[in-house]
């Protein structure tokens, strides 16, 4: 993947295709910025350590990352008290419901360019959310974006997702745990 903020202290959730899969670390980076441009960064060993939980009946076609809450862009950061009183506020103001359970969750993309990639992600989302793809842009516009994990075909789809949703594919747990919501 080559996305920068897969580093100590992230959460990456991994599809497992086959029975017995195992888990495969490449190459460590000691620094790069977003995208790789050059293609290559200054590569190092290095040893990693991390906990492995199994999410049994999770069907994902792809990464989801969980990167520190320092690593989130600010526009997908998990909402405050503050935030929240002041949503509801303007929702009773307006007679709209305002959904405040969120989490922020990075769904990866991949393909040929970063178009692809980006489409990949949208459907990745769409998927995972049970949302459409009218859905998922919405939102990752007024709660996130795309970033560019690796050129030519990586991105991080970075959105606020329903925690009720992230419940029902077994991921709350996760997001509540590594954004102390």
């Amino acid at each position: 993947m080559d996305i920068n903020a897969v580093r100590e202290g992230a959460i990456l959730v991994c599809p497992v295709k086959v029975d017995g899969g195992g888990i495969y670390v490449g190459d460590m980076h000691a620094n790069q910025g977003d995208g790789e441009l050059a293609l290559h960064t200054t590569d190092v060993s290095g040893r990693a350590e991390f906990d492995v939980e199994v999410i049994e009946g999770l069907d994902i076609d792809g990464p989801i990352l969980l990167p520190n809450r320092e690593d989130l862009p600010h526009i997908a950061e998990p909402y405050t008290d503050d935030d929240i009183a002041a949503g509801e506020a303007l929702g009773e103001q307006y007679g709209v419901d305002v959904e405040t359970d969120m989490g922020p969750i990075q769904i990866v993309g991949s393909g040929a360019t970063v178009n692809d990639a980006t489409d990949n992600a949208f459907d990745r989302a769409g998927t995972l959310l049970d949302m459409s793809e009218g859905e998922v842009r919405t939102r990752c516009t007024f709660t996130g974006g795309v970033e560019i994990g690796r050129l030519p075909g990586v991105v991080q789809l970075n959105m606020l997702a329903p925690m009720d949703r992230l419940e029902e594919r077994g991921l709350a747990h996760l997001v509540r745990e590594q954004y102390d919501l």
